[in-house]
Order: structure tokens, then C-alpha cells, then sequence
């Protein structure tokens, strides 16, 4: 388990913001009912903050991370910006890149690098250059800024977009689409909605224009091919269902190699106190999403947050490969000993066949996982309890011994 765990702090290094883990400082979090970086003030690193209000007047060399019912930027930010907040206006200078989620999102400045929007109503003015790519998500989306150097790509209910796209432009609009007169796509523009897109006069696209019209009687959603991918993976899901299946059976049997005497204590533990493993079981699985919630209350708890999230992850999956080992050997010992690896694989089938079951299926995975998510609490609880030999991983006909100290 020391292992993964490991594997699961890497992990976690690797795809967060590095300003997150490394706090210097000027990049203490602030928590308060209003926060304001005065004009004229630099701050030579990373600034996370998180209050009511957040005003930014003065300068960030590095990354901000701001969280507020109302937050607003007027300075410059050399780094990346990331806002979370009710409504968020940003009209000064980005370095790097910007991603915003909000209710009401306005931009107004100049970014170096792409912007990523999610927001019930967004609005990109003639004042927010973008030099990378534009993806915005939400109900009501307008665009005009008078340059977006890459593509753009909008997913929501209305858009109205009046700017010029150095490539082409993907757009899902459920209600409207207009294209304004200063919009010009020098790629293709390819469309999903209820009804054809609006072309104001002046508005041009270099490329092809392909429009496909939203239909709720489909079974699938036709995103420009979406019907015929996931019908050829309906062909192909036989072939697809055994290759993961013996991805599943070569990873559950490595890892029953790696950690052999730990699959033996848990077995053991399941064995010898069922009851207690499954209490310990329902306490872990509500005890986790209850502690992440708690440290993702404030910023700087969010690192501890994800970090739990990925440890719980890989808990549950190891969680199944061990309930999946102790259901294959208890079907497999009686006849033909202990046969390790094909126990595991045993076990993988009932849980296969499980999957198959609808609903009820789901649910007498989870309660046998949750044997298995007890059972390791015991087994590290109470380590003198179930001590036990180190597991040989070659077949064999006599049944394992474990010995209670």
C-alpha cells in the first residue's frame, strides 16, 4: 500500500498548479470579508486568496488563485488566473492563461496565452485580445473581442460572436447562433443547434460551414459523428468488454505478486471479523467525501482534497481486486487448493457477471467492496492479529496457513 500511495502523491504533484504545493510567503492564504491588493503594490509570487471581495489593482509576477462572491482584476497578472466567484470582471493584462469559473464573467484585457469560461452568462469584449484559444461553456455567451489567435470552441445555449478566428470554430448552441459583422473564421465552422446559424452582413468564414440540427428523438446526440462512433463501439463492445476484462486479470495478478502477504492479512480479516470489516468498510467510504468537502472549504485545503480523492480512488480499486481475490479462492480452495492467480481471475468473474446485473448488480458490488475497504483498516489496526506467511504466487494444491499470534 506504501506504494501506491506513493504513486498517488506523484500523481497529485503532477497535475496540479505547482503554486499550490509551494507557497512562499506573499502567497499565504487570506481569509476575510474583503481583500484589496492596493495599486502600485508587486507581488513577487504566487497570490491565493479568498474572501467576499477581492480587488486586484496592483501587480502579480507570478500565478493568482482568487475565490469571491465578487471579484475583480484591474492589474496585471504575469502568470496563469485562476477565479472562482459569483461575478468576476477582468480588465487588466494576463500573461499566460485564464480560466474562470462563475455566474456572471466579464473580460476585458488582453491574455497571452488561451482562455478556458464556464459561467451562466459570459461576456468578451473589444478590449479582451486573446492570442491562444477561446473555450467557453455556458447559457449565454458574447464574443467580441477583435482578436482570438487559435481556435474556439463554445458549448451552451445562446452565442453571439462577433470576432475574427485564426482557425476554425466548433459551436453546440441549443437556442441561437449569430455571427455579428466583424466576425471572420479563416478555418471551417462546424455547428450543432435547434436552428441554422444567423449571418449578420459582413460576417465571413474561409472554410466549410457544417451544420447538424439537434434532434431529441435521437438515441444518441449527433456532435459530428458522435451517432456513428458510439454505434461502431456497440459492434466492437464484446472485443472491447474482453480486452478490459484481461487488462483488469493481468493487473489484479500483479498486483497479487507485489503485495502478497498484505492480500492474505485483508483475506484473513474478512474471514475472521465479517462484521467489523463491513462497519469499518461504511465508515471509510462516508469518511473520505466528508473530509475532502471539509478541506475543500478553503484554498488551501484543496491540495489535501484532491489528494484524498486520488488515494480513495485507488483504496476502492483495490478494494474490488482484493474482495475479487477472497470470492475466487473461497470458490476455488475447496476442489482444487490454493490457486492463487486463478482465484483472482475467478473473482473477476463474479464481478464481471455482477456488472451485467442492472442497478441491483451495482449494488452488491459495492456492499462485498465494502468488506474489502474494512477488512484493511483491520488488518492495519490490528497488524498482530493477522500476521501472516508471505503468500507463494505459483500454483499449488495445498491450502494457504495463516498462523494468529
Amino acid at each position: 500500500m506504501r506504494k501506491l500511495l506513493v504513486i498517488s502523491y506523484w500523481l497529485l504533484v503532477l497535475f496540479l498548479p505547482v503554486g499550490f504545493l509551494t507557497l512562499h510567503p506573499d502567497q499565504v492564504l487570506a481569509q476575510g470579508e474583503n481583500e484589496l491588493l492596493p495599486a502600485g503594490n508587486v507581488i513577487e509570487s504566487d497570490y491565493i486568496r479568498a474572501a467576499n471581495q477581492i480587488q486586484i489593482d496592483g501587480e502579480i509576477k507570478g500565478d493568482a488563485f482568487l475565490m469571491g462572491g465578487l471579484v475583480t482584476v484591474n492589474g496585471k497578472v504575469d502568470g496563469d488566473l485562476f477565479i472562482a466567484g459569483g461575478k468576476v470582471t477582468v480588465n487588466g493584462e494576463v500573461g499566460n492563461s485564464v480560466r474562470i469559473a462563475g455566474g456572471d464573467v466579464v473580460l476585458n484585457g488582453p491574455v497571452g496565452r488561451s482562455v478556458l469560461l464556464f459561467c451562466g452568462n459570459c461576456s468578451v469584449s473589444r478590449q479582451a485580445t486573446i492570442a491562444g484559444s477561446l473555450i467557453v461553456a455556458g447559457g449565454n455567451a458574447d464574443v467580441s473581442a477583435p482578436v482570438i489567435g487559435k481556435g474556439f470552441r463554445y458549448f451552451g445555449g445562446r452565442l453571439y460572436l462577433n470576432s475574427p478566428i485564426s482557425n476554425e470554430a466548433f459551436v453546440v448552441a441549443d437556442r441561437e447562433f449569430l455571427l455579428g459583422p466583424a466576425a471572420s473564421i479563416s478555418g471551417d465552422l462546424k455547428y450543432t443547434g435547434n436552428s441554422e446559424v444567423v449571418v449578420q452582413p459582413g460576417a465571413t468564414v474561409a472554410g466549410h460551414i457544417a451544420y447538424e440540427k439537434i434532434n431529441k428523438d435521437e438515441q444518441f446526440p449527433r456532435f459530428f459523428g458522435a451517432k456513428t462512433i458510439f454505434s461502431a463501439y456497440d459492434r466492437f463492445r464484446p472485443i472491447v468488454d474482453l480486452v478490459g476484462f484481461a487488462v483488469s486479470a493481468l493487473v489484479g495478478y500483479v498486483l497479487l505478486s507485489l503485495f502478497p502477504r498484505f492480500f492474505e492479512k485483508v483475506v484473513t480479516a474478512i474471514e475472521r471479523q465479517p462484521y467489523a470489516s463491513f462497519g469499518w468498510g461504511v465508515i471509510v467510504l462516508l469518511a473520505i467525501p466528508v473530509v475532502a468537502v471539509l478541506f475543500a472549504l478553503t484554498i488551501v485545503g484543496i491540495p489535501i482534497t484532491l489528494l484524498l480523492l486520488i488515494v480513495g480512488y485507488v483504496v476502492l480499486v483495490m478494494a474490488k481486486y482484493l474482495m475479487a481475490f477472497f470470492l475466487g479462492r473461497r470458490v476455488l480452495l475447496a476442489r482444487w487448493g490454493e490457486r492463487r492467480g486463478w482465484a483472482m481471475v475467478a473473482g473477476l468473474v463474479i464481478f464481471y457477471i455482477l456488472g451485467l446485473v442492472p442497478i441491483v448488480g451495482g449494488l452488491v458490488k459495492l456492499l462485498l467492496m465494502l468488506f474489502a475497504l474494512g477488512a484493511m483498516v483491520l488488518s492495519y489496526r490490528h497488524k498482530e492479529i493477522f500476521e501472516q506467511d508471505a503468500l507463494r504466487v505459483t500454483s499449488g494444491r495445498s491450502p494457504g496457513r495463516s498462523r494468529r499470534k
